[in-house]
């Protein structure tokens, strides 16, 4: 997507360092056998089937569900807003493309590609990557580039056409967030202006402080930097003076009402504005810092973070994620500190996989966010500031998250921004390529005597590595247990380092977790706890070829949904993925919502199963009888389902008691197996 970043102004120079200047879902409706019969023209052994086989197949109901965050994805709105946005153009936007015969080639964005094995095909709207599989459309993409939903990615498509969504039974959510972004896109702007051109005394210092901490003119622009005057109602003034309402404002937590007395104040004052983005570059929030000659210093906190708000939670967003992402998938990795200054020197000398968190600790959250963009995290201590809370803290997220946690520390006296300026970026890399992680971290913490402030003796002798276990067990014991596999192969690892390097046996050291885990009443061994999650089945089961087929009919032919509904359960389905495929379609239909690929789509909270839906829609295009082959697919299922029936007559015809009732059983084989052919 075109560069979305918000409140930039071009007056300020970009090659020098910043200097002071003054310039309830339905049921679906149960339709008679006859009536599917007649409309697709399919034979009446199908549709009549069950009466032979035994108890009748109920149809597929769902009792409950809802539509995707409300909405109503009109056919021909989706299919307007995928016509508008060329999958060439929109890709182009993000990568480089060649020419290459009727396609286009790149390198791939969804992994370290040094081959261009990225193909974009203009004729059929796809892209497809050779090496890592990655497929799909321009929305698709959208999704898996910019780490969205599927409504998220027709909206930004949408406003990128200049298309207006109509989301019905959303409207008023969906406006209010958009009435939102305005308006706090239109206060970092008057923020940036106050900033560069404002002449007080006031505005003077934050542009001299920024040009002291080294920030350039370019960074300045880049990242929206702004000034909040000192007065308590220039932005309410400035708001009633544009026309911008007020209630806005204070939903957006920009001003607040008078404890006393009627009307609001600004709840940013003389303070130095760092507009926070989401990473599609929005701004949702700001930080501010207060100016140090301020009179309002000695009462207020140094910074100050927008409250939460329906698009800013302070716990959950981080500052530079919508710059830093798009280095992330190179570098491998997302750097934390903790200044927004940090931040912005970091990006500024060319090290931008960097992120600040919003004066919180790192929490499970921000890991799970910063998961989505790399696969490594590391959280950067200043030599004098991670302490027993810290470590502890970033040993347990990485004991209960799916993510590789390092942690690295700072040359003692400095912070990021410090440091970079005092040695350069090299420096700065150098202590993130140093990092180890979180569980080594800890370990050598402890055993260098540095836990419970620094009075703990180094380890030495038995008491001590007794000690050593303890603390370490202590936090792995409080830590919820990453679920399914992935999280008992990890578990086994931390375990097997934690005995090596205190050379104890394994199995003590298990006895010991377990015993802290009781104490909390947690599970034990997780060895013989967890469970494969949903996805890791979803990715190994196998799928029979009929339930493949299925799917691939179906999604090529929206219109035979029907069909399938009255003769098939999801239940019959065994592969998991293909099974929440059908179960989607099915409640479109219930829902009475056209049953195609988009509109699954938005119902998909899993981008791999999407994915793989488009293939399967794709190779079902290349069936020129769909309808014929659902026929053939519903008598296999049928056959599935008498299996168990047949193999029990037959059991019994081996075993008769008599004559007679051995040729009664013979009987009932032979007609069932006449009647199923039919």
């Amino acid at each position: 997507m075109a560069d979305s970043r918000e409140g930039v102004d071009a007056r300020t120079p970009s090659n020098a360092t910043f200097v002071p200047t003054t310039g309830a879902m339905r049921r679906r409706p149960s339709f008679p056998f006859g009536r599917v019969a007649a409309v697709r023209n399919l034979p009446v052994a199908i549709v009549s089937i069950h009466a032979v086989a035994g108890a009748p197949n109920q149809p597929h109901r769902r009792t409950a569900g809802s539509r995707l965050q409300g909405w109503l994805l009109a056919d021909d709105r989706v299919k307007q807003v995928k016509e508008a946005n060329d999958i060439v153009e929109v890709v182009g936007e993000y990568l480089s493309l060649r020419k290459a015969g009727p396609t286009y080639k790149g390198l791939c964005p969804f992994h370290d590609d040094h081959h261009p094995s990225f193909d974009v095909d203009p004729r059929r709207q796809r892209y497809r990557c050779w090496s890592c599989g990655k497929y799909g459309d321009v929305i698709s993409f959208v999704q898996e580039h910019d780490h969205v939903g599927f409504v998220e990615a027709l909206q930004l498509l949408a406003r990128r056409a200049n298309i207006e969504l109509d989301p019905s039974g959303a409207a008023t959510d969906f406006q209010g967030r958009a009435r939102l972004l305005d308006v706090v896109r239109w206060a970092a702007q008057q923020f940036h202006e106050c900033l560069l051109d404002d002449p007080s005394p006031q505005a003077e210092e934050a542009r001299r402080y920024l040009g002291e901490r080294g920030l350039t003119g370019e960074t300045v622009r880049k990242y929206g930097l702004g000034y909040a005057p000192r007065s308590g109602t220039w932005l309410s003034q400035k708001a009633e003076t544009g026309g911008v309402a007020l209630e806005l404002l204070e939903k957006a937590g920009l001003i607040a009402p008078r404890e006393q007395g009627p009307g609001t104040y600004d709840r940013f004052r003389d303070r130095i504005q760092f507009p926070i983005r989401n990473p599609q570059g929005q701004t949702i929030g700001f930080g501010g810092r207060i100016l140090p000659s301020s009179p309002l210093a000695a009462r207020a906190p140094k910074y100050y973070n927008s409250s939460d708000t329906p698009l800013f939670i302070k716990s959950e967003n981080l500052y530079g994620i919508d710059q830093a992402r798009h280095a992330a998938a190179s570098a491998g990795y997302l750097a934390v500190v903790e200044g927004y200054t940090d931040v912005l020197m970091a990006h500024q000398m060319g090290v931008v996989p960097v992120v600040a968190t919003m004066g919180t600790a790192l929490n499970a959250r921000h890991v799970r966010q910063l998961r989505r963009f790399a696969p490594r995290v590391v959280l950067v201590f200043d030599a004098d500031a991670g302490g027993d809370t810290g470590v502890d803290r970033a040993l347990a997220i990485f004991v209960s998250q799916d993510v590789e946690l390092a942690v690295a520390t700072l040359p003692a006296g400095l912070d990021p921004c410090d440091l970079l300026l005092a040695q350069g970026p090299d420096a700065f890399r150098a202590v993130l390529d140093g990092a180890v992680d979180a569980l080594e971290f800890k370990l050598t913490h402890v055993l260098a005597g540095e836990g419970r402030g620094g009075v703990t003796p180094p380890v030495q002798g038995v008491e001590g590595r007794r000690r050593a276990v303890e603390s370490v067990l202590s936090v792995i014991a409080q830590a919820p247990a990453l679920p399914g596999h992935a999280g008992a192969v990890k578990m086994q690892l931390l375990i097997n380092r934690i005995a090596h390097r205190l050379a104890l046996k394994e199995e003590t050291v298990w006895a010991r977790l377990d015993e802290l885990r009781k104490q909390r009443g947690g599970a034990t061994d997780p060895r013989s706890r967890q469970k494969p999650v949903a996805d890791d089945a979803e990715r190994k089961a196998p799928a029979a070829p009929e339930e493949r087929q299925l799917l691939e009919v179906l999604l090529a032919e929206p219109d035979l949904v029907l069909v399938a509904a009255e003769s098939l359960r999801p239940e019959e389905i065994a592969h998991p993925g293909l099974r929440l495929l059908l179960e989607g379609l099915y409640d479109l239909l219930a829902a009475g919502e056209p049953t195609d690929l988009d509109q699954l789509r938005a119902r998909l909270d899993n981008p791999r199963l999407a994915e793989r839906a488009m293939k399967l829609q794709e190779v079902g295009r290349g069936n020129s009888d769909r309808a014929g082959c659902l026929r053939m697919l519903l008598n296999l299922f049928e056959e599935r389902r008498r299996r168990p029936a047949l193999q029990e007559l037959q059991n019994r015809l081996q075993a008769p008691s008599d004559h007679e009732a051995a040729l009664e059983l013979l009987r009932q084989l032979t007609t069932r197996n006449v009647v199923g052919a039919g």
